[in-house]
C-alpha cells in the first residue's frame, strides 16, 4: 500500500514537472491583421492559438489585433512580445512578412522562433529559426469558382480582392478559371478594395457588381461583407473566410471552405518544447489529411447533381500534383515561364499582378480600384415636408387672425387689446413660422443666416409688442395719484423699435464676427466616413454673441412675466391679458430650457433641428391661441359689442368708475357713444319742452360715476367744481350740463329751496359723469386711456 502511494506521488510529480517545463519552454504571441471576432481568417488563427495552449499546457499566450491599420503597430507588437518573453511569434498576415523577417534578423541570436505567413518564396538563407506558412488558397478559390459557374443564372460572376499592390491576383485568376471550367461563356468582373478589411468599401463594391448582373462573388477579404451584400439581395453567398459560415447564415451559404491551423501551432510549439525545430522549414496547406484545409457541407439549396460534380473535383484536388488553377494554357497571356509539365513557374503564378484577359467565349472585365463616392446625406424629405406643412398652416392661421383683427377692430374686446399691436404680434409670429420653414431646409450659407435672423427678429417683434402694449395698460391703471398720462400708439412704437434695434445689433455682431455659414461634415448623425452632411456653424466669437442673444431674450421673458403679474389687478376683462401672457411666457421659457442645451452642446443635427422647430411652432401657435382665441370666441358667442362702454374698477388706482347707458325717450334726454369718430365725445341730447316734465321723476336712472374716495354728494360736488375750473377743455360739456340744470330748475320752480339745492348737486354729478365717460370713451376708441380729466 505504501509503495502504491509512493508511485502515485512520483507520477504526479513527474507530470507536474513536465507541465512546468512545457509551459516555461514555449510562449506563443500571435499578430492578427484584423479582429479575431471576424468569424474568418483571424478567428481561425486565434482559435488555433487557444487550442495549442490548451493541448500543450503552455504558459498563457498573447495576441495583438487590428495591426493592418499601421505598420508601426506591428513593430510595437513584436517588440512587446519579445519583452514579455514570447519565443514563438506568429506573423499571420502576408502584409507583415517583411517586418517579420526584419525582427527575425535582429533577434536571430536569441531563442526566438518564427512562423511567418509567406508569399510563395522560400525562407531566407540567414533565418534558420523561421518557418514559412504557405496558405494555398488558390485551390480553394478555384473550387468556389467552380460552384459559382454551376449555380449562376445570369452567367456573370465576380471577385473582390485588396488589389495587386497588397495581394497578388492569383486568387482572382483561380476563381475565374474555376467558373470557366463549369461554364465556358461566363462573364467575370473583378474589383479591388485596397484593403484586407474595409467592410464599407467591400459591401459597396459588391453592390456595384450585383447591379451589373453578378449573382456570385468570390473574395479575398477578412470579413463576410461581400457575401452579406449578396444575401441582402436575396442571393446565396459563399463561405470564403475559413469558418463554417453555414453555422451563422444556414442555407444561404452554398459552400464554405474551412481552415484549421491548430495542427500547425501544436506541431511547431512541440518542436520548441522538444528542441527539435526544423531549420529553414516551410509549411504548405493542402486538402489532404492534416493539411489544414477542408470543405464544409453543401447547402440543401444546391442541386444534388452540382454537389456531386463539385465533390468529384475536390477529391481530385486532394492530390497536390493536380493543379488546374495553375496549370492552364491561358497563362500564356501573362508571359509566364512554363515548365515541362505545361505549368507556369510557381513563384510567377503566386506573385502575379496581372489579370487574365478571357478568351473568345468568356469575358473578363477589370473594374480596377473601387472607391465609394462621397455621398451627401440631407434631412429626410418627410421631415422637410412635415415641418413645412405645419408651419404653412400656422402662417395661414396668423393671416386669418390679422384679417379678423382688421375687420373687427371697432369691437370692444379688440379695441381694448390695441389692434395695431395685435397686428404687430401676429406679424412677428408669421416671421417665426417662416424661420421654421427655412430651418427645415438644407443648410446653405443663406439659409443658416436667414434661420437665425428670422427666428430672433420674429420673437422680438412678438414679445416686444406684447411687452409694450401691456406696459401701457399697467401705467394707465396703476395710477393712484391720478396723474395725467396720455400714451398713444405713436409714443409706444419707438420702444418696440428700440427693442428690435438691440436684437438686430446682436445678430449683426454674431454674423459679422462669428461668420455664420454652412459646413460639410462627416462622422455626424451616425454617418459613415463616406457620407457627409451640411450643418450650420460659426466661429468662437459667434458663441459669445449667441449667449448674449439668449440673455437678451431671457430678459424680455422676465419683463413679460413681471408686467403680466402687475396687470392682473385690472378688473376690466377686455384689458386684463395677464393669464394668456403668463401662460405664453411660461411655455416659451420651458422650451427655452430645451433649446439652449441643444444650441451649446453636440447633438444629432437632425434631432436638433426637429426639436428647435417644433418648440418654436408649439410655443408660437399656443401663444396665438391663448391671446386671440379667447377674444374671437367671445366675439362670436357674446356679440361684437361695437361702441359699447364698459364698467371698470381698478384695485391699484384707488378709484372706481361705473357707467350705465340710458336710452329712454321718457327721460327727456339720453347719453350715447358715437361710433363715427374716436375723437367725438358722448353727447347729451336736448328734447322738446313737452318731453321734459317727466325728467324729474326719472333722473335717478341716469348713468352715474361714483368714486370710492368721495363719501357724500357734497364732497363729490366740491371736487367736481375744482376739476371744472382746472379743465377748460370741457367748457362746452359743462355748459350743456348747466342747460339741463336750468330746465330742471324751471320744472321744479314750486319746490322748496332745499330740494332745488339737492337737485343741483345731482345734476353736477351727472356733468362729472359725462366728463369721465368722455375720457374713458376716448381711450377706449383711440385706444388711449388718459387720466387728464379725472
Amino acid at each position: 500500500m505504501v509503495k502504491i502511494k509512493f508511485f502515485l506521488i512520483l507520477l504526479i510529480s513527474i507530470l507536474m514537472n513536465l507541465y512546468i517545463v512545457n509551459s516555461s519552454k514555449c510562449k506563443i504571441s500571435l499578430l492578427l491583421s484584423g479582429d479575431w471576432t471576424d468569424m474568418g481568417y483571424n478567428y481561425q488563427m486565434n482559435n488555433a492559438r487557444i487550442r495549442a495552449e490548451s493541448v500543450l499546457k503552455l504558459e498563457m499566450s498573447i495576441y495583438y489585433k487590428n495591426l493592418e491599420v499601421s505598420i508601426d503597430l506591428a513593430r510595437e507588437a513584436i517588440e512587446d512580445s519579445i519583452k514579455k518573453g514570447a519565443n514563438l511569434i506568429v506573423i499571420s498576415s502576408s502584409i507583415h512578412t517583411n517586418i517579420g523577417y526584419e525582427y527575425a534578423r535582429l533577434n536571430k541570436n536569441k531563442e526566438i522562433y518564427w512562423l511567418i505567413r509567406g508569399r510563395g518564396r522560400p525562407v531566407p538563407d540567414d533565418l534558420p529559426k523561421v518557418t514559412i506558412i504557405n496558405f494555398n488558397t488558390h485551390l480553394l478559390h478555384y473550387t468556389l469558382g467552380l460552384v459559382s459557374g454551376y449555380l449562376t443564372t445570369s452567367g456573370a460572376v465576380g471577385f473582390i480582392s485588396p488589389g495587386p499592390n497588397i495581394l497578388s491576383l492569383a486568387n482572382s485568376n483561380s476563381f475565374y478559371l474555376g467558373a470557366l471550367a463549369s461554364r465556358n461563356n461566363v462573364t467575370f468582373l473583378n474589383a479591388y478594395t485596397g484593403s484586407w478589411f474595409n467592410p464599407e468599401v467591400s459591401y459597396k463594391a459588391s453592390q456595384m457588381l450585383i447591379s451589373n448582373g453578378v449573382d456570385f462573388i468570390g473574395m479575398s477579404q477578412d470579413d463576410m461583407s461581400v457575401q452579406k451584400a449578396l444575401m441582402d439581395h436575396g442571393k446565396m453567398g459563399l463561405g470564403i473566410t475559413g469558418y463554417s459560415n453555414r453555422l451563422i447564415w444556414g442555407s444561404d451559404i452554398a459552400l464554405s471552405y474551412i481552415t484549421d491551423w491548430s495542427d500547425v501551432f501544436i506541431k511547431y510549439a512541440g518542436h520548441i518544447i522538444n528542441e527539435t525545430w526544423p531549420q529553414y522549414d516551410s509549411y504548405y496547406t493542402t486538402l489532404a489529411e492534416g493539411g489544414s484545409l477542408l470543405f464544409d457541407e453543401f447547402s440543401f439549396r444546391v442541386p444534388k447533381t452540382i454537389q456531386n460534380l463539385v465533390s468529384l473535383e475536390i477529391n481530385k484536388l486532394k492530390n497536390s500534383s493536380y493543379q488546374p488553377f495553375r496549370c492552364n494554357p491561358m497563362y500564356t497571356q501573362l508571359n509566364f515561364t512554363f515548365d515541362s509539365n505545361g505549368c507556369p513557374d510557381d513563384t510567377e503564378f503566386k506573385n502575379t499582378k496581372l489579370l487574365l484577359k478571357g478568351d473568345k467565349i468568356s469575358k473578363v472585365i477589370d473594374l480596377g480600384l473601387y472607391t465609394i463616392p462621397i455621398e451627401f446625406v440631407d434631412y429626410s424629405n418627410s421631415m422637410k415636408i412635415g415641418l413645412t406643412i405645419v408651419s404653412g398652416i400656422c402662417i395661414l392661421f396668423s393671416i386669418l387672425s390679422m384679417i379678423l383683427v382688421i375687420v373687427f377692430r371697432r369691437a370692444k374686446i379688440i379695441k381694448s387689446a390695441s389692434p395695431a399691436f395685435c397686428l404687430l404680434i401676429l406679424f412677428g409670429c408669421i416671421i417665426i413660422f417662416t424661420g421654421c420653414i427655412i430651418f427645415s431646409l438644407s443648410p446653405t450659407n443663406g439659409n443658416c443666416r436667414a434661420r437665425v435672423w428670422l427666428l430672433s427678429i420674429g420673437y422680438t417683434i412678438f414679445l416686444g409688442s406684447l411687452l409694450v402694449k401691456n406696459w401701457r395698460i399697467w401705467l394707465l391703471f396703476d395710477n393712484p395719484k391720478l396723474k395725467k398720462r396720455s400714451i398713444t400708439n405713436w409714443k409706444l412704437y419707438p420702444f418696440v423699435a428700440g427693442i428690435l434695434a438691440v436684437d438686430v445689433l446682436i445678430l449683426a455682431f454674431w454674423q459679422g464676427l462669428g461668420n455664420i455659414r454652412s459646413e460639410s461634415r462627416i462622422g455626424i448623425d451616425s454617418l459613415t466616413k463616406y457620407q457627409y452632411s451640411n450643418v450650420c456653424s460659426s466661429d468662437d466669437q459667434g458663441a459669445v454673441a449667441l449667449y448674449i442673444l439668449l440673455v437678451f431674450h431671457g430678459i424680455k421673458l422676465l419683463a413679460a412675466c413681471f408686467i403680466s403679474f402687475k396687470i392682473k389687478a385690472v378688473d376690466i376683462e377686455e384689458f386684463n391679458e395677464s393669464k394668456p401672457i403668463a401662460s405664453s411666457v411660461y411655455i416659451i421659457t420651458f422650451c427655452l430650457f430645451i433649446v439652449i442645451p441643444l444650441m451649446v452642446s453636440p447633438q444629432s443635427v437632425t434631432s436638433q433641428v426637429i426639436t428647435i422647430v417644433v418648440c418654436a411652432i408649439v410655443t408660437t401657435i399656443i401663444s396665438i391661441s391663448l391671446l386671440f382665441g379667447s377674444k374671437f370666441y367671445m366675439m362670436f358667442t357674446e356679440g361684437l359689442a361695437l361702441n359699447q362702454t364698459f364698467a371698470t374698477s381698478t384695485k391699484s388706482s384707488s378709484f372706481t368708475l361705473s357707467l350705465e347707458r340710458q336710452k329712454s325717450k321718457s327721460n327727456g334726454f339720453e347719453i350715447e357713444d358715437s361710433d363715427e369718430s374716436e375723437e367725438k365725445l358722448p353727447q347729451i341730447k336736448n328734447y322738446s319742452n313737452s318731453e321734459i316734465p317727466n325728467l324729474q321723476h326719472n333722473h335717478s336712472r341716469l348713468a352715474q360715476f361714483s368714486s370710492d374716495s368721495c363719501t357724500s354728494a357734497e364732497q363729490e360736488l366740491e371736487k367736481d367744481s375744482k376739476l371744472d375750473l382746472e379743465n377748460n377743455d370741457h367748457h362746452d360739456l359743462i355748459e350743456n350740463g348747466n342747460k339741463v340744470n336750468k330746465n330742471i330748475e324751471d320744472i321744479e320752480n314750486g319746490k322748496e329751496e332745499e330740494e332745488e339745492e339737492e337737485e343741483t348737486i345731482k345734476e353736477k354729478k351727472e356733468t362729472q359723469s359725462e366728463i369721465q365717460k368722455k375720457r374713458l370713451s376716448e381711450n377706449h376708441n383711440n385706444p388711449e386711456i388718459g387720466s387728464d380729466d379725472v
